[in-house]
């Protein structure tokens, strides 16, 4: 009986540690409703709300033979700071699948962005018709 007990303690010990609320992840996932900010040649800029009315962005920049980047950030337009939640490259024998622990929104550390490319980011996510959007659907 003692042993039955252990067995499901343990069990539900473990899988409240490694469960992940999949509505407070930092990533972009295929089921959020994304909508495409930027797109070239060689870059992809996607965004989709997020819980606290923060916003994920997958960016996607295409690296020739070697693969293709993926950084995945969370924006808070009220601060005007963001957060780096993902990097990775994915490759042709490598597609990044893997089963690594993904950051809550809570999780991630948010920075002032000083580079311009963390600079566009956020003027992109905060200064398009996306936010406003976004804002819309909240309320």
């Amino acid at each position: 009986m003692l042993n039955k007990f252990l067995f499901a303690s343990l069990l539900v010990t473990t899988t409240s540690v490694f469960a992940n609320d999949p509505a407070q992840s930092a990533i972009m996932k295929d089921d959020d409703k994304a909508t495409v900010l930027a797109m070239d040649k060689q870059t992809w800029l996607y965004a989709a709300a997020a819980p606290k009315g923060l916003t994920k962005v997958r960016e996607f920049h295409d690296m020739g033979a070697a693969g293709v980047q993926q950084l995945d950030y969370v924006v808070n337009c009220a601060t005007g700071k963001l957060a780096l939640a993902s990097f990775k490259v994915l490759t042709a024998m490598n597609p990044g699948t893997g089963r690594a622990t993904e950051p809550s929104v809570d999780s991630v550390s948010f920075y002032k962005p000083v580079i311009q490319h963390d600079i566009n980011i956020t003027e992109n996510v905060c200064g398009s018709s996306l936010a406003s959007n976004a804002k819309a659907r909240v309320n």
